[in-house]
């Protein structure tokens, strides 16, 4: 058997399956594909003892023999070779172990992680070589979402958004992916540093690995590149970022405007600005050619040389490689060999970024989730009211505070410090939809029940029913807020329960309107403040208030209490204490009586002064029962400006001045006293009577008692001493005035006296005395009112 160029080498040994022909194409970001034909003297191969199983395919060069390795994912027995030939033909697809990623498909939450950490998590799942050349910074994802996607989709979609992509080097048994992000990732091409151009039509050696096919392209692509995006923690924060680099042709400045970037932070928009505008001029000059260059591999580098275009003769990277190889047939008559490499460079003075092929997986509609959070604490919020939930479609949340990122709440109204707030419970089953349709940015847009999270009101029955019903943390249905509202016919309620507090705050006006009755009760206390005035108006009907243990009023300015049309009625059943710190305390009846009436006793303790008016009607003081003591430490007047005054005491009057003199003085008009008896004693000094007219004494008997008498009587003085006395009547001589004390001295300017009356006129006072009635001999002495003139002296009401 002749030496082969290709080799095969396969889990069944190299003489059961023999290499007769692949082709294939093998790119950055790209997943290979190998269609390898072989043939075996076997019909009967066993299938899956290939399967899964890695294929080799030992290429000879002129220098170290190169290699292309994958895993066998299809196996296919199509038949005889031909007619006459004693092999039969399999076919095996070759792909790489990154293919497998496209088996499966999976929803999982990744959080706090850069792009970088993900893909070591998902690839460590499969146990394969890769090997990272990153030069570049990655930012972590607070929330990343595989979202019913393969895994391939997934890291290929996380790669091409940071702009990372992968190639494959290959050995003899195995195959290594390799993360690249820069031209500086990438090594030489292993024993072709340079490559010579020799063209097709010159008849180059066959066995000669040079570039015999080349064709050059440009395209217009944009000049500039504008990401932008938002985030609701910098909410004013211009988060756009540009890049701009024309390429020099007339049409260089298009720019590219896209939206949510898929970024937070404002460097963040620079770089994406930068990897987005090299993925869109990546492909501004794309090179393509043939060549026999059995070492072509993509992801090397190269210099091409000998081109006659000069420009051309410069350093490129190997973007793609196809490959269609042949050995000639293993029987006389069969194909000869044929080895092709075509492949497509650009030049390494610019970026390669892989294109963003792979779609977004985006969220069909808004989908239900479970409010979670941590053990022990029925909320979970953070500064935001952003909360935490577990989706159903996540297998490998634990139902805690880490199985998601904190998700925004909407509200009916939200603004700055103002809007409506309610803060989903652990176990609430929320409304969660995705802002653009991405998986990584969910947000709670309502809340539903469920069997575990019934209405609060029994339903149908209570269909009329609406409003919000709160739950006291960690409570039981029994300790929760209530707004109600009941629209049944006839039986409409609106009803407020606070199950501990209830505040009302009014920084202007509250008006109340009831068409019917209030009635509030109050268990604890009351306090009411009012700031400046109030009014309550009771239109029809009573005004009760009724205390059980007192009542205190405290008015710090002054109190008006007015328009009591029908009247004012106040009741006391033990005491009232009424206090006037400072200023005035007046009661004004306008008409009508003013009635006051203490069952056991009235204490009335005033520090500065007191003035009682009436100004119109009388103003009555009784006392029933008991006596009535009224005390003056430092004087008492009294004064009736017109009209009259009467006093009437029916069980006698005493009274008694300690110190200083008591006068008694009638402007005008006379002075009268009457009493069954009359006595004046002077315990120490004199008594004078005084008239301004006549001095009469009337009486059956006038006697003296004292040592002397003294009458000055103008025109004439008579002094008598002794008393004296007429037999049927009263002698001018005699003495109108008995003293039983030591001495009485009467003075009297024009004392009339008579037979029938005496008029004597003392003081302020007058007393009119009947002296003499005698149908038979003797005197009858009647002295009237004299408890009024001493009543009236002394002052007593």
């Amino acid at each position: 058997m002749p030496n082969r160029v290709v080799k095969a080498h396969t889990p069944l040994g190299e003489d059961q399956l023999l290499f007769r022909s692949m082709h294939g194409t093998e790119g950055l970001s790209q997943l290979f594909e190998f269609e390898v034909d072989l043939l075996s003297p076997s019909v009967s191969l066993d299938m899956k003892a290939v399967l899964g199983k890695p294929l080799s395919l030992e290429i000879q060069t002129a220098g170290e023999p190169r290699f292309l390795n994958g895993q066998i994912v299809r196996f296919t027995m199509v038949g005889k070779e031909g007619g006459t030939s004693r092999y039969v033909l399999y076919r095996a697809t070759v792909r790489p172990w990154l293919w497998y990623l496209t088996r499966t498909s999976d929803c999982k939450i990744f959080q706090n992680k850069s792009v970088v950490d993900i893909l070591e998590e998902v690839f460590a799942d499969y146990n394969f070589a890769f090997e990272k050349k990153l030069s570049g910074n990655y930012r972590q994802w607070e929330y990343c979402v595989q979202y019913q996607e393969t895994d391939f989709a997934f890291v290929s979609r996380l790669m091409e958004h940071e702009g990372i992509y992968y190639y494959f080097k290959h050995d003899k048994g195995e195959h290594t992916l390799v993360l690249a992000d820069d031209i500086g990732a990438h090594d030489t091409l292993p024993g072709y540093p340079k490559i010579s151009y020799l063209a097709a039509d010159r008849n180059p050696d066959p066995f000669q690995e040079v570039i015999d096919q080349w064709q050059v392209t440009e395209e217009i692509r944009p000049g500039t590149y504008v990401v932008d995006d938002y985030d609701f923690k910098k909410s004013k924060a211009d988060l756009m970022g540009m890049r701009s680099q024309p390429r020099g042709n007339p049409h260089d400045t298009y720019e590219i405007y896209e939206w949510l970037g898929g970024f937070s932070e404002v460097e963040q928009g620079e770089h994406y600005s930068r990897i987005r505008l090299e993925e869109a001029q990546s492909q501004a000059e794309r090179d393509v050619g043939h060549s026999s260059v059995r070492g072509m591999a993509p992801g090397y580098r190269f210099t091409m040389q000998n081109c006659p275009r000069q420009d051309d003769n410069r350093e490129y990277l190997i973007v793609s490689v196809s490959y269609a190889l042949r050995e000639g047939g293993y029987e006389s008559g069969a194909a000869e060999s044929h080895y092709s490499f075509s492949f497509a460079v650009q030049p390494t003075s610019y970026a390669f970024r892989p294109p963003r092929v792979t779609p977004m997986t985006r969220t069909n509609g808004p989908q239900t989730a479970t409010v979670v959070g941590k053990a022990g604490q029925e909320y979970w919020v953070d500064q935001y009211g952003r909360v935490k939930v577990q989706f159903r479609w996540d297998r490998y949340g634990k139902s805690d505070e880490n199985s998601s990122c904190w998700v925004r709440v909407s509200s009916a109204w939200a603004g700055s410090n103002y809007g409506a707030v309610n803060h989903p419970r652990k176990g609430q089953e929320v409304i969660v939809d995705f802002i653009g349709g991405h998986p990584d940015r969910p947000i709670i847009i309502g809340r539903v029940y469920n069997s575990d999270q019934m209405p609060p009101l029994e339903l149908p029955a209570k269909v009329t029913v609406s409003g919000f019903v709160s739950r006291s943390q960690d409570g039981t249905p029994a300790n929760a807020n209530e707004f109600i509202l009941d629209d049944a016919p006839g039986c409409e309620l609106v009803r407020i329960h606070a199950e501990k507090d209830f505040e009302i705050d009014v920084e202007a006006d509250e008006r109340d309107t009831i068409a019917g009755d209030r009635t509030t009760t109050i268990t604890g206390n009351e306090a009411l403040t009012v700031g400046q005035a109030r009014t309550t108006t009771v239109k029809a009907g009573l005004d009760h208030a009724m205390y059980r243990t007192g009542s205190k009023l405290e008015v710090s300015g002054g109190l008006t209490e007015h328009f009591f049309k029908d009247g004012i009625e106040i009741t006391t059943d033990k005491g009232a204490t009424e206090t006037v710190q400072t200023g005035t305390s007046t009661v004004e009846v306008k008409a009508g009586l003013r009635h006051e009436t203490f069952d056991e006793a009235l204490h009335v303790d005033v520090k500065g002064g007191m003035i009682e008016r009436v100004k119109t009607g009388d103003s009555t003081l009784e006392t029933w029962q008991g006596k009535r003591w009224e005390s003056y430490k430092a004087g008492w007047d009294r004064k009736i400006l017109s009209g009259g005054g009467t006093d009437s005491i029916k069980d006698g009057l005493t009274e008694t001045i300690e110190t200083g003199d008591h006068i008694s003085t009638v402007s005008a008009g006379n002075y009268e006293g009457k009493a069954k008896a009359v006595t004046i004693e002077a315990t120490e000094g004199d008594v004078n009577i005084k008239a301004s007219g006549d001095f009469t004494f009337e009486g059956n008997h006038v006697k003296r008692v004292n040592r002397f008498l003294l009458w000055d009587w103008s025109p004439t003085a008579i002094t008598m001493t002794g008393i004296s006395s007429g037999t049927f009547g009263v002698n001018n001589s005699n003495s109108v005035f008995a003293n039983f004390n030591n001495l009485t001295q009467v003075i009297t300017a024009g004392v009339k006296f008579d037979r029938f009356s005496a008029s004597c006129s003392v003081g302020v006072y007058t007393q009119t005395v009947t002296a003499v009635h005698t149908p038979n001999p003797g005197v009858e002495l009647n002295v009237g009112a004299f408890h009024i003139f001493a009543k009236s002296f002394f002052g007593v009401l």
